[in-house]
């Protein structure tokens, strides 16, 4: 869990300093005015900004993913990773590990843009400035874009960062190998980001209950919204780091399960390898069950 949440912490350390530094650079920005085009266009520092900000988030969380990914692979291996020798183990590939965050940073840059056109198109028309009806729908149809495109990289790259530890090739090369593994493992990759994301979910449900409740309790105390709020940020951030370390884990054990045939010695059991098996397994599985419910006991005939 260390691994996630340094990545956690390097992601608000490096938005909190350019973001200051932004804002101590340009003259008039501020929380209302960091949509307006004109803004971008006066104060190129706006825009540099945001690039350097999902550059630099994208390499920390590529760089200490992989640290995870590789410690999950040596504990596959039956060896005792530390964390020493994962960090050791991400230094010695930032050969690929640069080349592929510079690629999914441009990929995040464009998607940015196009989840930020909406809002723009909301700040010129808060501005009085006229914005034709096909406008709106050009909003719109960005905002679909940018859902589906985020969504499509997101799972054709599901299996880039065990492919950069284990296999060590370029960004391309691996997005390419990444696309190949994931046609054979689309229908396991949705429903387990689909289950982590529901099991976060309900891990979450009771810590920010506690929150509301000691809130509600003390209503009007600022202590008591104090305590509220920051119990249920600790639990959503717990939460967060231990659900982000177990899909790192999960996807290096789907990686060795599609590249070789066998499910990782810690997954093994009945319940656990069928996350792994495919239709066929379930279908043969089925077929030796059958027989079995249908079978009369011995001592009744």
């Amino acid at each position: 869990m260390a691994f996630p949440a340094l990545s956690l912490t390097a992601a608000v350390v490096i938005n909190v300093v350019i973001w200051v530094v932004v804002w101590v650079t340009t003259t008039g920005l501020s929380s209302g005015t960091v949509d307006d085009p004109d803004q971008w266009v006066a104060e190129p520092i706006v825009w540099i900004g945001l690039v350097a900000s999902v550059l630099l988030c994208t390499f920390a969380s590529i760089y200490f993913t992989a640290a995870l990914t590789y410690g999950a692979w040596e504990r596959f291996q039956g060896r005792t990773p530390t964390f020493e020798s994962c960090i050791s183990a991400a230094n010695a590939r930032l050969h690929i590990i640069v080349p592929w965050a510079i690629l999914a940073g441009i990929v995040g840059v464009i998607i940015e843009l196009l989840y930020r056109l909406p809002r723009i198109f909301r700040y010129m028309e808060q501005a009085g400035r006229n914005i034709p009806v096909v406008g709106h729908f050009a909003a719109i149809g960005t905002m679909i874009v940018a859902v589906l495109l985020e969504s499509i990289w997101y799972f054709v790259t599901y299996l880039v960062v065990p492919i950069l530890v284990v296999e060590e090739t370029g960004p391309i090369a691996s997005c390419k190998r990444s696309f190949q593994l994931f046609r054979k493992t689309w229908g396991k990759s949705l429903i387990a980001q689909v289950a982590f994301d529901l099991i976060g979910l309900l891990i979450a449900l009771p810590g920010l209950a506690l929150a509301a409740l000691i809130v509600l309790a003390g209503l009007g105390n600022p202590a008591a919204l104090v305590i509220g709020i920051g119990i249920g940020v600790a639990w959503l951030l717990v939460v967060i780091v231990a659900m982000s370390a177990i899909v790192g884990i999960f996807k290096m054990a789907l990686y060795l399960y599609v590249t070789t045939g066998e499910v990782p010695r810690e997954y093994q059991g009945p319940d656990l390898e069928k996350a792994f098996a495919g239709y066929s397994f379930l279908k043969v599985e089925r077929r030796t069950r059958k027989p079995r419910g249908k079978a009369q006991d011995p001592e009744a005939s």
